[in-house]
C-alpha cells in the first residue's frame, strides 16, 4: 500500500525522534540484564561477526514480573486511561504485569509533557536516575499515531529493538536521499546509520524472522528507498509480535504455577 506523501512529516518525526536515549555504560547494562533475567546472555557468537556478538546480550524481564510506571508530570486522567489501555494490550500476549502507580515512584517512568517519542529498552530503565524519566511520550490522544506510538514505546520498554534494523531486514535504502534530508535537518550521518541503517547481531534477534508488519518497524517512504519497496504505518500488534511476546515471556505450565 502506498504512504500518502502528505504524511512525509508524521513519517520523518517518527524517524528523527522514536531514537534510543544516551546508552548507559555497557557493563553496567549488561550486569542489570543478566542480574534482572540471567537468560539474557548470549553466548554465541555469530559468524561472521563474532567480535561484535561475544558481549551482546539481550534487556527482557523475568517473566511474571511486576512493572511500576508512574507519570513524571500530571497529565489528565482521561489521557493516563488512555496510555494504560493501550500499553496493556501487551499483556495479552507477554507474561507480565503493569502497575500504573501515583507519584513518581516506578521503573517506567513517563514524561508526557514533551515533543518527542523514545525509551530506553528493557532493563536499561534500572540504570537511569530516580528523578529522571525512562521514557519520553509526547504523543497526545487526539494524534492519529497515538495508539501506534504508545504500542511502539512499550515494546521497547519490553526490551524488543527496532525490527528495520533486523539482521533479515534487507531494506533498500537511497542512502544518499536518506543522508541529504537529515542532514538538512541538522542531524548527521552517524546518527543516521545508528537509528536507520546498523543491523541488531543474529544473536539478539533469538531466531525471530523479519517482520516488516511489527508495530517495531519504522514507516518507510516509497521516495527514500530503491525500486517498488516501502513500509507503512503499522497500527497495531503483528502475529509475530503477539509470538514474540509469548516466547519471551512464557506464561508458566499449571504444574509450575
Amino acid at each position: 500500500m502506498m504512504v500518502p506523501s502528505s504524511l512525509w512529516s508524521t513519517i520523518m518525526h517518527d524517524l528523527l525522534f522514536c531514537k534510543f536515549p544516551a546508552t548507559p555504560d555497557f557493563e553496567a547494562s549488561r550486569q542489570a540484564a543478566l542480574c534482572e533475567n540471567p537468560a539474557n546472555a548470549l553466548s554465541s557468537p555469530t559468524s561472521g561477526r563474532q567480535k561484535r556478538a561475544l558481549g551482546q546480550f539481550s534487556k527482557f524481564w523475568k517473566p511474571g514480573r511486576t512493572l511500576r510506571i508512574a507519570f513524571m508530570n500530571e497529565p489528565s486522567a482521561d489521557h493516563k486511561k488512555a496510555v494504560e489501555t493501550i500499553a496493556r494490550q501487551w499483556l495479552r500476549y507477554a507474561y507480565l504485569k503493569f502497575d500504573f502507580v501515583d507519584g513518581k515512584q516506578g521503573e517506567i517512568r513517563i514524561f508526557t509533557d514533551i515533543d518527542s517519542n523514545h525509551s530506553h529498552v528493557g532493563t536499561d530503565a534500572l540504570l537511569v536516575d530516580s528523578h529522571d524519566g525512562t521514557m519520553a511520550l509526547g504523543a497526545k490522544p487526539d494524534d492519529p499515531m497515538f495508539a501506534r506510538t504508545v504500542l511502539h514505546e512499550f515494546g521497547h520498554v519490553l526490551g524488543l529493538l527496532h525490527e528495520h534494523q533486523h539482521p533479515q531486514a534487507n531494506i533498500p535504502w537511497d542512502k544518499p536521499k536518506v543522508y541529504a534530508y537529515f542532514a538538512a535537518k541538522g542531524v548527521d550521518q552517524q546518527t543516521v546509520d545508528l537509528n536507520l541503517f546498523e543491523k541488531t547481531d543474529k544473536a539478539i534477534a533469538k531466531g525471530n524472522a523479519y517482520d516488516p508488519t511489527s508495530i517495531m518497524h519504522y514507516a518507510v517512504l516509497q521516495e527514500q528507498t530503491i525500486g517498488d519497496w516501502e513500509v507503512g504505518f503499522n497500527q497495531k500488534l503483528s502475529k509475530k509480535d503477539r509470538a514474540f511476546a509469548r516466547r519471551i515471556y512464557p506464561r508458566p505450565s499449571p504444574a509450575e504455577m
